[in-house]
Formats: structure tokens, C-alpha cells, sequence
């Protein structure tokens, strides 16, 4: 029976991050992955289909049918995110430190995010690899008077060749696999096993026995029994709950509750001129409301056989913007939404997302959407698609769009995603602020973010990571 100190369910921003960091300081580690290693010798619709959960179809149920992409490959979503890295808001960690009474210390954690800003190589999207896309609405912005600027991203040796999303063609972006696991190539603290899924946890029954694990592999079926000191789960947020409910893991009655999103939409603009937003970072600029800081602005790029099928069109409508792809710009924005879901697993392992969006998340998706038809205007554009399933979702002017009615745009008539799964094991919920379950067992995905960021959270993610491998190593000494 094979045993390791450490098993890590999970290779995104989480798992490969602490399995990493802990086989770097000489501990024997071993990391499950569902998913296989991703390919970059895809198109965007090959890549969705294989390395996205469920195909690109893992969607929320409620007033609205909410598509919630999420990565399943070594890397994760970190294989087929933007790279856009923003910090954690200040007065939240400071939030998070008064609510845990004083279990979780808002400085220190900031350490672990600057730490995680070296490792992934952050830096500010340079000019030169900005899409037309990004200095069209970056125009429009600055002429409506907001600062809107380029995003941080991590990267090392970007070419901008558009398909951040669809994983990364040239390995320019920095993802958990390229910043934790590449490092260890050949060094033997760290296993990794691919195309293998976790079948069953059995705790040790009495102090210092270790845990016994069960896994299968993808590939053959076969099953295999394992040993280890601590594991840790990092499946992400709509599927970390399914361990601790079905082996009835800690607090596992509250595990899939408290899901929080950042619902999300787009928009597209027509120009006269050539666009190609194909070519360059597909979100290197954004923006904060300059009203409400729960909305952010931060660019989208959509490859054209997926705004075909996107786009709230029909007809000889979407033909025309079709026809002339090559002229429209995109780009879109996401809530720190107030909503709250649940992830529930009554067939297997497969969630059942339910998730409704709530009036006041709703009007601020109508607000953002508007802002950012303002800012394509502004920029010069002819004509823009609003994310709105009604007759009148394409004006052709700043006047038209004012005075264009929007009350009859419901959940349900929104065009739009949610990214970002949070909150389904919530430190200070579910887990505790160390990130333990029960003896032995601790969790380090986007599940433990305690609240709705805001944010792109693969920094907070990542700090959680570090935070947990160093309190991990020093159990061991």
C-alpha cells in the first residue's frame, strides 16, 4: 500500500500551490487530478470541450440559466483563466481578521499575497500586447472623463496571442502547473497523478494512525488504496463540498452552502474600422465603477464560433455582426454579487448548482451594462449589443441608449456567465481559519474564501495556499 505524508485532491491555484510549496521543503507529497494535462494544440470550442467541467455546460438553476465555467486539467482554472491578478481588498482581509478573532491576521496574509505575486511573475500588461479590443474601450473610458488603465497579469513572455481562455498557446501565461509543479520536474517529494479521482477518505481511528484514501484511475479503472498523514482538498468550490457531505467530513452538513459568484456579462461594439480582437491580451485593461465599487469592468474576448451561439441574436441580425467580426470589440464586467447559491449532489459527484440573482444584483448588471455602452460610444463605435434578450438591445447612439426602456429586463432576459465559485466551505463556516475540517483533513481552494471578493480571486486563492503550506510544514517539525 503506497503511503505519503501528504495528498493533495486538486492541482488549480490551491492544490498545485500547496502541494508544491510542501514538496519543496523535502515532504513527500502526492497530488490527484481529475483532469489530464492540457493541450494547447486546440481551438476555443475543442478547448471548452475538453477542458472545461462538463464540457462548458456546468450551469447554475434559479431565475436565470447562469453558466459557471470552471478548469479541469493540471492547472485547473488557472489553465483557462484571463491571468488577471488583483489583490484582495484591504478592508476585507481587515474584516476577516476582527471575525475570526484574531485566527487569521489581515498583514500577514498580504505577505502571502505579495509572495504569490513573485512566484506567478505579475506584472502590468505592456502596450505592446493589448488588443485592439483593450485601446478602443481604454479611448472610450478616458473620454468619458474614468481612469481606467491596464491590468496586472501573470505572465512570462506573453506574445498576446489571444487565447488565455482556450489555454494559453505559447505557455506565456503563468498557471499553478507552470509556477508549482514545473519547478519540481524530476525532483521525487512530489508524484503527481493525473486522470485519477478520489473515491473514498476513511480517518485513522485512533491518534497517529494514518488515513487511509481510496483512488481510480480515469485511464484503466483500476482502484488503488493509499495511506497518508494529511489530506488536503482543493477540487474548487462546486465539488469540495461532495467530499465532505458524502464521507461526512467536519461540519459537513453546511459544506455546499453560502456560494457566492461574480455574475458576469459582455457586450459587443461595431466599428469602421478593423478590430481583430482575436489578436492581443483578451483582458488587459480594466476598471472600477466610479460609483459603486461592487462593480468591476475588465476585458473579453470572444472567438467568433462561440459569439455565434453567444450573442442575443437571431436571424439576419446575428448575421450581420457575424459578417463583420472583424470590426467588433468586446467587453465586459462582473458584480461582487450579494446573491447567495448552493451546490447539492443527490446523483454523484456532479453538482446541482442553484443559484438565483436578486434585484439588487440585477440592477447593477443593467447599470454596468449601460456604462459600457457608453464607453464604446464614446470610443466611436456604430452600433452595440446589449446582453438583453429584448427587441430593443442594439442602439446605434448615446441618445438611443438613454432613452431606451429597460424594465422589462428580468434575470431570465440577461445574457450572462458567473465566474469565480466561492464560499461552499467558507473559513469560519465550514472550515476553521487554518483551513482544517476534522483531524488530519483541511481544505485550500476557492471554497474557503469567506465572502464574495470582488475580485479575480487567484491571488487570494494562492495566499490561502501558502498560508496553509507553511502552517502544515510547521506541524511537521
Amino acid at each position: 500500500m503506497t503511503e505519503r505524508e501528504f495528498i493533495v485532491v486538486g492541482s488549480g491555484a490551491g492544490g498545485a500551490c500547496v502541494a508544491g510549496r510542501l514538496a519543496e521543503e523535502g515532504a513527500g507529497v502526492l497530488l490527484i487530478e481529475r483532469g489530464g494535462p492540457a493541450s494547447s494544440r486546440t481551438d476555443a470550442m475543442e478547448a471548452v470541450s475538453r477542458y472545461y467541467a462538463q464540457g462548458g455546460f456546468s450551469s447554475a438553476l434559479g431565475n436565470a440559466l447562469l453558466p459557471i465555467p470552471t478548469g479541469t486539467a493540471v492547472g485547473g482554472s488557472t489553465t483557462i483563466n484571463s491571468g488577471t491578478c488583483l489583490r484582495p481588498p484591504g478592508r476585507m482581509l481587515e474584516s476577516w481578521e476582527s471575525g475570526s478573532g484574531g485566527a487569521f491576521r489581515a498583514g500577514e496574509f498580504s505577505d502571502f499575497v505579495e509572495e504569490a505575486w513573485r512566484r506567478l511573475k505579475v506584472k502590468t500588461a505592456p502596450e505592446g500586447t493589448l488588443s485592439r479590443s483593450s485601446r478602443l474601450i481604454l479611448e472610450g473610458f478616458h473620454r468619458m472623463g474614468h481612469a481606467a488603465a491596464p491590468l496586472d497579469r501573470c505572465e512570462d513572455g506573453c506574445t498576446g496571442a489571444g487565447r488565455c481562455c482556450f489555454v494559453c498557446p505559447t505557455g506565456g501565461k503563468m498557471t499553478s502547473k507552470k509556477a508549482f509543479l514545473d519547478p519540481l520536474a524530476g525532483n521525487d517529494t512530489l508524484a503527481l497523478r493525473p486522470r485519477t479521482e478520489l473515491t473514498g477518505i476513511e480517518p485513522p481511528v485512533r491518534s497517529g494512525e494514518p488515513m487511509r484514501v481510496r483512488v481510480r484511475s480515469l485511464e484503466t479503472g483500476e482502484s488503488e488504496e493509499l495511506r497518508c498523514r494529511t489530506l488536503v482538498l482543493s477540487a474548487g468550490a462546486l465539488h469540495t463540498p461532495y467530499f465532505l457531505r458524502k464521507f461526512r467530513l467536519g461540519r459537513w452538513r453546511e459544506a455546499g452552502s453560502g456560494l457566492s459568484v461574480h455574475p458576469a456579462s459582455k457586450l459587443f461594439g461595431l466599428f469602421d474600422e478593423p478590430v481583430r480582437g482575436w489578436e492581443g491580451v483578451p483582458q488587459g485593461v480594466g476598471l472600477e465603477d466610479p460609483e459603486d465599487g461592487a462593480i468591476r469592468y475588465e476585458g473579453v474576448y470572444t472567438p467568433p464560433e462561440l459569439a455565434a451561439i453567444t450573442l442575443p441574436l437571431e436571424g439576419l441580425r446575428l448575421k450581420r455582426w457575424m459578417d463583420a467580426y472583424d470590426r467588433v470589440a468586446t467587453f465586459g464586467f462582473m458584480i461582487q454579487d450579494e446573491s447567495r447559491g448552493s451546490v447539492r449532489y443527490p446523483f454523484g459527484p456532479t453538482p446541482i448548482i442553484r443559484y438565483s440573482l436578486g434585484e439588487r444584483d440585477l440592477s447593477r448588471m443593467i447599470r454596468a451594462a449601460r456604462f459600457t455602452a457608453e464607453a464604446f460610444f464614446a470610443a466611436g463605435a456604430r452600433k452595440v449589443v446589449l446582453p438583453f434578450n429584448i427587441p430593443e438591445n442594439e442602439p446605434d447612439s448615446v441618445d438611443a441608449l438613454r432613452n431606451a426602456d429597460f424594465s422589462a429586463v428580468s434575470p431570465s432576459r440577461m445574457q450572462m456567465m458567473a465566474f469565480h465559485p466561492l464560499g461552499t466551505c467558507a473559513a469560519g463556516r465550514v472550515a476553521d481559519w487554518d483551513l482544517g475540517v476534522c483531524p488530519g483533513v483541511f481544505l485550500c481552494d476557492g471554497s474557503v474564501v469567506p465572502q464574495s471578493l470582488g475580485v479575480n480571486p487567484q491571488m487570494t486563492i494562492y495566499a490561502f495556499a501558502l498560508r496553509l503550506a507553511r502552517r502544515l510544514l510547521g506541524s511537521r517539525a
